[in-house]
């Protein structure tokens, strides 16, 4: 069994290994476009001060790269899902050893690779670009992990609507401009944010990352909140994969 899991885990990057290859450019020039948008969010907030050394540069970079990290894996099932159902292998997918929750797990595992280390790369060249250094507590993989719970919690949930409408891109733009500020409010931390989604965990990532106290009260909300989201999003998708098959249009597009 666990062999069997290891060659499909192998095939599944392999996959993503011949899609980089196949579709360099356009990953390089999605690369481009994220150091872009940082770039006119650190002008802006600049403007906000002229002539004034900006405070907080550190915490500014790594919010914005928790957001990416999170809008990484916000696309990553609704992705798989369209991709699939414009193949129209969507239904030989979900017959595949496993299941289609199983087959979506393993894909979300390759595809976790590639954005940690996306996301890594970006990180280095802003650290870079504005000559800001990180501190790494001894426990900073915790804060990594509960923040990456949540985002796949979403994932789950916004892959149950891809079931079943198929086409959401709209929704996902719609609901991003609304990450992008919200993510970025977590600069200045403020008490009440810790009931905020997302915000526990990254306010974690940030204080293991500039060399800060490990708080077990915030690290036990952002679990809570990852295990809750995570768990909403398995029975969303869980149900609409009931509900698409029931109505016979899983792999109608």
């Amino acid at each position: 069994m666990f062999k069997t899991f290891l060659i499909q885990l192998e095939a599944e990057f392999l996959l993503m290994r011949e899609e980089i290859k196949r579709y360099w450019l356009n990953n390089l020039v999605g690369a481009f476009v994220d150091l872009v948008y940082f770039y006119a969010i650190f002008v802006a907030v600049q403007n906000l001060a002229p002539g004034e050394t900006l405070s907080g540069t550190s915490s500014l970079v790594l919010m914005y790269a928790v957001l990416q990290l999170v809008l990484g894996f916000y696309t990553t099932i609704s992705f798989t899902l369209n991709q699939e159902a414009v193949r129209g292998t969507l239904e030989h997918f979900a017959l595949a050893r496993g299941g289609l929750l199983y087959q979506l797990f393993l894909r979300i595992t390759a595809l976790a690779t590639y954005i940690l280390v996306r996301t890594t790369f970006l990180l280095f060249v802003l650290l870079l670009a504005t000559r800001t250094t990180l501190v790494f507590s001894s426990w900073w993989l915790m804060g990594v992990g509960v923040v990456l719970l949540t985002a796949v919690g979403l994932s789950l949930l916004l892959g149950a609507l891809a079931l079943y409408f198929k086409q959401i891109g709209s929704f996902f733009t719609l609901v991003q401009f609304f990450l992008i500020p919200y993510f970025l409010s977590f600069i200045q931390w403020q008490p009440y944010m810790a009931y905020l989604p997302f915000a526990p965990g990254a306010h974690l990532v940030r204080l293991g990352l500039t060399g800060g106290e490990f708080d077990r009260e915030i690290f036990l909300l952002a679990l809570l909140q990852g295990l809750l989201l995570f768990g909403a999003g398995l029975w969303a998708m869980a149900y609409m994969y009931r509900l698409v098959r029931r109505r016979g249009i899983l792999g109608r597009f």
